[in-house]
């Protein structure tokens, strides 16, 4: 059985898909209704695989340099726009993150075009795997 992402869009809209099933998989028994998604079962896959790496290294920036390859700053930037992701004020982390990350560690970084598709993806435009197929594909030619 495939399992389905919880940050699944509308396939006819891009409106966020909300849980209104959950069923146990030991005695079958089905509970029905409008549930809540907690704050971390709405983070993009990119951002969750960011907080499992600062979980692992122990909230050391120095240590998640290294295993994900990113810069000191850029960590830091990522971190305050996830802070302000599970705060719920979206808005404000892109907008203090673009500012926090320095243009030099961008642009080494990330290949042109990756905020362009992340943009396209925060903005409900494209699904997660065919922004993940996209930037693949650009780191593929770098």
């Amino acid at each position: 059985m495939k399992l389905i992402d919880s940050n699944l869009g509308c396939p006819n809209c891009q409106t966020a898909l909300q849980p209104k099933l959950l069923v146990c998989p030991a005695c079958d028994i089905k509970v029905e209704g409008p549930f809540q998604l907690n704050e971390f079962a709405t983070l993009a896959q990119d951002d969750l695989h960011f907080l499992r790496i600062f979980v692992r290294c122990e909230g050391r920036i120095r240590d998640m340099e290294a295993a994900l390859g990113l810069s000191y700053p850029t960590i830091r930037a990522r971190l305050t726009a996830l802070k302000h992701k599970l705060a719920g004020d979206a808005d404000d982390a892109e907008a203090e993150g673009a500012d926090a990350q320095p243009k030099a560690a961008t642009a080494a970084q990330e290949p042109a075009g990756v905020g362009a598709i992340l943009e396209q993806l925060q903005a409900g435009k494209i699904p997660f795997d065919e922004a993940m197929r996209r930037i693949k594909s650009l780191r593929a030619k770098t």
